[in-house]
């Protein structure tokens, strides 16, 4: 299987406005659903997607997230952190400064209109910034490109076993946060990926997982969390609705059966597909098709 894209819930048609004209995406695709719009974008050069569903009924609950939401963040890749921090404040975007945070990235923080958390992260760290051109064309002055999707876990054994046996995904990077409690950090991607080195804990795998043009799934443990009965990792659907995936639905839908795994098969008659639906095992909903050859 092939990560593909992730599906956010909106409320309101400009949050399509603040991706195309402030982020720079590009309007893919537009599906009418029985229950809503499905609009797809993607930015220049890139495969990897951002879905948004507008559902007919106006849902007047504002989007809230969580520590415990299964759905964390999605975060962008750029080259130059400090220029996208100033043309976002430009647009009258909230905007957190930008920092190194330890070994971990050079990172900042934003929101869409809807309140769906954003991270920067330059390709690079602040003591390594390479001097770069702006490009007038983009509205950021660069192309990002959309590079985490960051989900929590409970167990990230059972979760790190399930992306790579049944989604075919690979770890290769790991990084122990010491902040407040602690947590630790785990991104996996495309097998065919090759970091400089084997070591998952190496300095420089890091920085070259910010400068790949790929869509990685990062998996969030906050340490203690499985003997927290409070930290329930709630789906909140108006948060991320679903994770999809490409691939050979034959070898996936044996995958599941051997584990055991729930799954529904159907057609999607506005998108000419067949589809599988399933949950990982922290309960986030995930969706297959076929490849579109």
């Amino acid at each position: 299987m092939k990560l593909k894209s992730f599906r956010l819930q909106i409320n309101n048609p400009k949050t399509i406005t603040f991706y195309t004209k402030i982020l720079g995406m590009k309007l893919k695709n537009t599906f009418e659903h029985i229950k809503g719009t499905l609009s797809i974008l993607n930015f220049k050069n890139q495969d990897y997607c951002l879905e948004l569903f507008q559902e007919k009924e106006e849902n007047s609950i504002k989007y809230d997230q969580k520590p415990d939401d299964n759905y964390g963040k999605y975060s962008l890749f750029i080259g130059d952190i400090q220029r996208v921090h100033t043309k976002i404040k430009e647009y009258n975007i909230p905007i957190g400064r930008p920092y190194q945070f330890g070994d971990i990235g050079y990172l900042s923080h934003t929101k869409d209109i809807e309140d769906h958390q954003i991270e920067f992260i330059q390709k690079t760290f602040k003591q390594n910034t390479p001097p770069s051109i702006p490009k007038e064309n983009y509205p950021l002055l660069e192309n990002p490109v959309l590079g985490l999707l960051t989900i929590r876990t409970k167990d990230p054994i059972k979760s790190i076993q399930f992306y790579e046996d049944i989604c075919g995904m690979k770890l290769h990077v790991r990084m122990y946060v010491k902040r407040s409690n602690g947590f630790t950090l785990y991104f996996l991607g495309s097998p065919e990926l090759t970091p400089p080195s084997l070591d998952l804990d190496a300095l420089e795998n890091r920085e070259w997982m910010y400068q790949q043009n790929h869509l990685f799934i990062e998996i969030q443990y906050y340490w203690g969390s499985e003997y927290d009965d409070n930290f329930m990792l709630n789906h909140n659907n108006q948060g991320c609705q679903l994770v999809k995936f490409e691939g050979d639905l034959l070898i996936l839908k044996n995958k599941l059966q051997k584990r055991n795994i729930p799954f529904l098969e159907k057609e999607n008659q506005q998108e000419s597909r067949n589809e599988i639906h399933f949950s990982s095992v922290d309960n986030l909903k995930l969706l297959a098709s076929a490849n579109n050859n």
